[in-house]
């Protein structure tokens, strides 16, 4: 596929994930910005990283709930990670759902702390898999960019096999 056909489609899902409240433009815009051609895969790495804490976050916090006696102080940390990282990227429905696990642990209650958190799980499952189409396209997009033009005039199609007298 051509650079333009895959950066347009890399426009359209993104602006589908932003019509769908996942995402908000300005935000993730911001961090869009940040690449450049020092840093071409700067975009991909970020979410990429967003991915990897999250998960981690989510195991974390799984581990922490599924305690019988649960040290509700010990959850703030990996619950605030989670709410910064998705406030960065502007992963929308994500924080949103944070702030309600914030509120659960806020009051210690286990129960509603556990729903909120599968809420928080749901909405990371949702982006995650998003995200992950983000980063495939940015990657696309790198490796069309990277490639050597092959362009230099009469030989537009490379080397020839044919033999100067």
């Amino acid at each position: 596929m051509a650079l333009s056909g895959v950066k347009q489609q890399l426009k359209h899902h993104i602006q589908s994930m932003v019509n769908e409240g996942i995402l908000v433009e300005q935000q993730f815009a911001q961090v869009q910005e940040l690449k450049n051609s020092e840093n071409p895969k700067f975009l991909a790495q970020v979410l990429n990283d967003f991915c990897d804490g999250a998960e981690s976050s989510i195991t974390n916090l799984n581990k922490l709930l599924g305690e019988e006696q649960v040290e509700f102080e010990k959850l703030n940390a990996s619950i605030h990670q989670l709410k910064g990282s998705s406030s960065t990227i502007g992963a929308y429905q994500m924080r949103l759902a944070t702030v309600d696990l914030i509120e659960a642990v806020d009051e210690q209650n286990k129960g509603r702390s556990l729903e909120a958190l599968k809420k928080v799980t749901a909405e990371y499952l949702r982006i995650q898999y998003k995200l992950q189409t983000i980063i495939q396209l940015e990657n696309k997009i790198y490796d069309i960019e990277s490639k050597p033009a092959m362009n230099d005039g009469n030989c537009a199609a490379g080397p020839s096999n044919s033999k100067h007298i």
